[in-house]
C-alpha cells in the first residue's frame, strides 16, 4: 500500500487551509511513515475524488 503514495505524474504547488487537527495529524502520519506530507495529501484527495462523483457537475 505504501507504493501507492509516490507521485505518478506532473505536480503543481498549491496552498490549502486545513483545520489544525487535520494538519497536525498529517504531520504525525508523515513523521511516522516517512512518506512526505504532500504525497499523503495527494493520495487522500485522489481517493476522495474517486468516491465522490456527486461533487462533479452533471453531464448534459
Amino acid at each position: 500500500m505504501k507504493e501507492d503514495y509516490p507521485f505518478k505524474g506532473e505536480t503543481k504547488p498549491t496552498t490549502f487551509t486545513l483545520e489544525v487537527e487535520v494538519a497536525e495529524t498529517i504531520k504525525k502520519m508523515s513523521d511516522y511513515t516517512k512518506i512526505p506530507e504532500s504525497e499523503l495529501v495527494n493520495t487522500a484527495i485522489k481517493r476522495f475524488i474517486a468516491t465522490h462523483s456527486d461533487f462533479f457537475p452533471k453531464k448534459k
